[in-house]
């Protein structure tokens, strides 16, 4: 029997790092959501019969509305008029697609496991709106980016897709695996005075 592949993540030399530095009272704690797959679904939203195909398939609602996300088994994320992120275990996901692919292949539609070309951050704690507004353009109060909003922005130099997943408030970050090690590098920087714990699910 084979062994089972190893996935990295391309950010364990901070998660080494971590282990190595014992301060516990850093200000953001950013997550490294290790266990998520990410799947990119393209298709028109007017047709109500794929759209119906891929909620059936996937048990959960498509998000209709521009910016937003729905919260079920996945979390699926409105990225425009014809696409969505879906989020899930990473176990799961090469069957999910492919059973995705399956539901749709009588609809004009493009389904695509990412899991290997992103990865995605939870970032909470005292002051991450401020942290955030450093590189981001995105107003994150509360009023404006509320839980279940998400949206396409630059983090620094890097493309990110941002979502409000929590009132603490908490918010998911997710980029290409390529920009992971300069946006933590970013990160560190960034909240220089109240310190990065860096943890991984």
């Amino acid at each position: 029997m084979s062994e089972p592949r190893i996935r990295n993540h391309g950010l364990e030399s901070f998660l080494q790092a971590a282990a190595n530095d014992s301060c516990t009272t850093a200000g953001i704690q950013v997550v490294i959501e290790a266990s998520r797959g990410h799947i990119n679904l393209r298709g028109n939203a007017e047709d109500g019969h794929l759209v119906a195909a891929a909620e059936k398939s996937l048990g959960q609602d498509l998000p209709r509305a521009p910016n937003t996300f729905t919260q079920g088994k996945h979390r699926i994320y409105w990225l425009g008029p014809d696409e969505w992120l879906i989020v899930t275990a990473a176990a799961s996901a090469g069957q999910q697609s492919a059973h995705l692919a399956a539901a749709l292949r009588e609809h004009h539609a493009a389904v695509n496991d990412l899991s290997g070309g992103q990865i995605a951050l939870r970032l909470s704690g005292e002051g991450v709106e401020r942290l955030l507004a450093k590189g981001c353009s995105l107003d994150l109060h509360p009023d404006v980016f509320p839980i279940g909003a998400c949206a396409q922005s630059g983090l620094a130099k890097a493309q990110a897709l941002f979502a409000c997943i929590d009132d603490k408030p908490t918010f998911q970050i997710i980029v290409r695996r390529s920009f992971s090690d300069y946006l933590m590098h970013w990160l560190q920087h960034a909240a220089l005075s109240g310190g990065v714990r860096l943890m991984v699910d």
